[in-house]
């Protein structure tokens, strides 16, 4: 059996890994007071630290770090916390292993420097300080970590204390040693990026990097240097830029994916373990994990020059995750237009498939598929909305109701539609099963429409709804229904807030017939962050309309338009001047907001392709 050192190696021969980030941030933020010892928590506050790994592991961390830092016997004393040193150590790496469990993710045991100056300087002396690394090594070891991650050391002669330690007592394990550098490119103690890195290489670690240090713009020289001159693997952990103070405390500005644009550009420069510092967060890990999904490691080789080159470039290999097709690709940019589909009662899709090839060339970028629409038996959504894809290349949209499905079923058809191409997935409650054509259906409703939300953004992390790993995420932009005509706009907007919470990027309404009903609810929902697709009906009759009016909830038609399409004896009539209505609040929207949603409720395509089509 391979040891842990032998695993590692062959681990990074295949894949750019992903770190973690932060964890003294995270517990700030979170409302630990920032003079406590943070490592305590580990025994008073098992809890949090759980779930903050549970985040980075959810966010596609593939090494998660025990909370240690300061685990050592010189800081715990600060606290009057030295004689805890085993307890709090051990237990740092037993929750780490908790939260990885049925995962295939390593522990690493995280120390930091001792921050002691030693004798003639001060008053430590050299025994002294090996006799700590010792210690807060041995505890460690003693819980059985994948890793011993040496991190922010500002000495190389400290680091050296600690990897001869890790050697003496747990040599089986591999070592990661990264010094931190300031501006001038040097450590507290004055080593050099090249000079102290390999000196760490040449004590016994496994790995050599950097971290902490500054943002991840300035870290890159420092690791341009290091990857052209050190042979051995590498590790880059930058802060998330440089912190700024904000009403008293400490903000990092740098966005997740500023952050992640670095770490590729560390990883193009062979760099074989990526991750975060100070003020990186799980949406930091998030974005780098997207990067370096599916990525093989830049191989170095000596060059003639004597300097490491880059002798086998890898781009990205064909798992890297889907990127959004052209509707979700347009949303935000320009004005997105979706149709609805209802799928058909036989298995034959060619109608459906061609209505959709119309309302293409009239300008949809992407169709709705309804699932069982009014509680009604039809083709599965899911295989509908793949024939179309397959044969327009339209972007689909899968209507996905708590109804029909157990928490099983959900999540098996969600995968299904996951392989089979589809993007978007719109949570909906559903019709009640009674009110359809099989009466004696149950509506089994296992989740309400939030927790299918959070179904779905879970598979999006790659854990099923029990907390099982996938192997792979799915890639699925996440919609929710929202009412734009709400008599109580403030409750709508914390439902809608509650469903974005849970994971939703996008809203879509039922029909809407007043501009100025969408524009009073936009603006009240100005600072979600959230893409809202009013919907849009054609009245094809002055019947339809009331019915509408009187007998859908959520649906309210102003008395000019009642007035209008009643005033209208035949039927042409009134269905000529429902399809004007539709084009003149469709040509409103796109002054509002930043897409539409088109359904001929049940009615023929064409009449949403005429919409379009007059539009334009």
């Amino acid at each position: 059996m391979a040891s842990r050192r032998e695993a590692l190696a062959a681990w990074m021969r295949e894949s750019v890994i992903v770190a973690d980030g932060a964890m003294g941030t995270l517990l700030l933020t979170r409302g630990v007071n920032p003079g406590r010892c943070l490592e305590e928590l580990n025994l008073s506050q098992a809890d949090l630290i759980f779930a903050i790994h549970r985040e980075y592991l959810h966010a596609g961390a593939q090494i998660l770090t025990t909370n240690t830092f300061k685990g050592n016997k010189f800081a715990l004393a600060a606290h009057e916390m030295e004689g805890r040193l085993r307890d709090i150590n051990a237990r740092a790496v037993e929750i780490a292993r908790r939260a990885a469990h049925g995962s295939p993710v390593w522990v690493g045991a995280s120390i930091g420097p001792l921050k002691v100056m030693l004798k003639p300087y001060g008053e430590v002396s050299e025994e002294e300080a090996r006799e700590a690394c010792r210690e807060q090594v041995a505890a460690l070891a003693e819980a059985g970590p994948d890793l011993f991650i040496l991190e922010t050391q500002q000495s190389v002669l400290e680091c050296i204390f600690f990897i001869e330690a890790c050697r003496a007592i747990a040599p089986e394990i591999p070592v990661l040693a990264s010094l931190t550098f300031n501006h001038d490119g040097r450590t507290f103690f004055g080593d050099s990026p090249v000079t102290g890195l390999r000196r760490l290489a040449a004590s016994g670690a496994d790995i050599v990097g950097i971290n902490c240090s500054v943002g991840p713009a300035d870290t890159l020289p420092f690791v341009e240097e290091v990857a052209s001159a050190v042979g051995v693997p590498l590790s880059v952990m930058p802060n998330g830029g440089y912190p700024a103070e904000v009403e008293g405390r400490l903000v990092y500005l740098s966005s997740p994916d500023y952050v992640a644009s670095y770490a590729k550009r560390y990883a193009d420069l062979g760099a074989n373990i990526v991750g975060g510092c100070c003020g990186t967060t799980p949406d930091t890990i998030r974005a780098i994990s997207a990067l370096m999904k599916g990525r093989r490691p830049a191989k170095r080789a000596l060059g003639e020059s004597g300097k490491f080159v880059i002798e086998e470039p890898q781009p990205f290999q064909a798992s890297e995750p889907q990127q959004p097709g052209g509707f979700f690709a347009r949303l935000g940019k320009s004005f997105a237009v979706t149709c609805e589909i209802d799928p058909p009662k036989e298995p034959d899709a060619k109608q459906a498939v061609e209505t959709a090839r119309i309302l293409k060339q009239a300008g949809a970028m992407a169709v709705d598929i309804a699932d069982n629409p009014r509680a009604r038996v039809r083709v599965s959504s899911t295989a509908l909305a793949h024939l179309v894809q397959q044969e327009t290349g339209l972007t689909t949209i899968l209507h996905m109701t708590c109804r029909d499905r157990n928490l099983l079923g959900l999540q098996s058809e969600l995968l299904g539609a996951a392989l089979l191409g589809v993007e978007g997935v719109l949570a909906l409650s559903g019709d009640p099963a009674a009110s359809g054509d099989v009466p004696s259906a149950t509506s089994v409703n296992d989740v309400n429409v939030t927790g299918l939300v959070r179904v779905i953004a879970s598979l999006n992390r790659g854990y099923d709804f029990s907390d099982h790993a996938l192997g792979k995420g799915t890639n699925f932009r996440i919609g929710v229904g929202v009412n734009l005509g709400a008599s109580d706009i403030g409750k709508e907007i914390a439902k809608l807030e509650e469903r974005l919470g849970a994971g939703a990027t996008f809203a879509m309404s039922q029909p809407v017939f007043s501009l100025e009903a969408v524009g009073r609810f936009l603006e009240a929902s100005g600072h979600l962050s959230v893409f809202v697709l009013p919907g849009i009906l054609p009245l094809a009759s002055a019947k339809q309309a009331l019915y509408l009016h009187n007998e859908v909830p959520g649906i309210t038609l102003p008395r000019p338009v009642l007035e209008k399409i009643t005033s209208f004896e035949s039927r042409d009539d009134q269905k000529a001047y429902g399809t004007e209505l539709a084009r003149q609040l469709l040509a409103g929207l796109k002054k509002l907001a930043p897409g539409a949603y088109l359904t001929a409720g049940g009615a023929n395509g064409q009449v949403l392709a005429d919409v379009l089509l007059g539009l334009a």
